[in-house]
């Protein structure tokens, strides 16, 4: 799911405006410098049954970090990104997404040493309820 949620995000003009192709998951690699970008992380990934077993439907939540150098590229990049997601229906790939819902967001500071960049940083969680086809 997890690759195919990054081509989602990515196909949007709109995101890619902010982000370029600087999406990663759980950790920003060292040779990125340039901001904003978008770090993903699966927070919880419980599957769900049913009396037969398993529903074959998985609810991940998902945390969306966006750092920036400014807080309004940071917001502009949030927002974009809920535009993409937000209510968001259909196949791709393999996956049929269920249904992608914002659930919270929070704006948070990162202190850094004098000599670092500082840094903006909007978290939000997201709900994503899907199943892959053709398995």
């Amino acid at each position: 799911m997890e690759e195919e949620l990054t081509v989602l995000i990515l196909d949007d003009a709109n995101v890619s405006s902010f982000v370029g192709d600087r999406v990663h998951w759980l950790r920003q690699p060292q040779s990125v410098k340039v901001f904003p970008h978008l770090n993903l992380q699966v927070i919880s990934d419980p599957r769900s049954y049913h009396m037969k077993g398993p529903s074959g439907v998985v609810k991940t939540r998902i945390q969306a970090d966006v750092r920036a150098e400014t807080y309004g590229t940071a917001k502009l990049t949030i927002r974009a990104l809920y535009a993409r997601l937000s209510g968001f229906k259909g196949l791709r790939g393999s996956i049929e997404f269920m249904g992608i819902f914002v659930s919270a967001g929070r704006d948070l500071n990162e202190e850094t040493a004098e000599s670092e960049r500082q840094l903006f940083r909007i978290s939000a969680d997201l709900e994503i309820s899907w199943k892959e086809t053709g398995v």
